[in-house]
């Protein structure tokens, strides 16, 4: 395959998930909306009583982790590209592709104790 075919393929495909993740919630959604989709959970409304503080949840740790597959994804895409032309480089990106995923257990298993939100300590006298 040219690697423009390639390419050509990868943007078909893409394009087509998009659609179909789009028009997918369309023919499986149901016809008449539910009471219980309408009912209000803690909107306006007294909080349940086991409920004593609301849980700040930042979305920071999460972009962080999207960005670094974005370039892993693009770095997969040239490296398979590459392999077609020269197969003799396998075993050098299956070192890389391997040095990443035990970078990234490692760095899913450090996310619990990374903060979620800042908020400013009180200072010792």
């Amino acid at each position: 395959m040219s690697p423009l075919f390639t390419l050509i393929l990868y943007v078909i495909l893409a394009v087509a998930t998009v659609a179909l993740m789009a028009i997918l919630p369309l023919i499986l959604a149901p016809w008449k909306p539910m009471i219980k989709k309408k009912v209000l959970f803690e909107c306006g409304q007294t909080p349940l009583p086991w409920r004593e503080e609301a849980f700040p949840y930042e979305y920071f740790p999460y972009l962080i982790i999207y960005i670094a597959y974005a370039v892993v994804g693009v770095v997969v895409f040239i490296s398979s590209m590459m392999l077609v032309e020269m197969p003799y480089i396998a075993d050098r990106i299956l070192i890389v592709f391997g040095s990443l995923t035990i970078g990234a257990f490692f760095i899913g298993l450090q996310l619990r104790e990374l903060k979620q939100k800042i908020t400013p300590q009180p200072q010792r006298d």
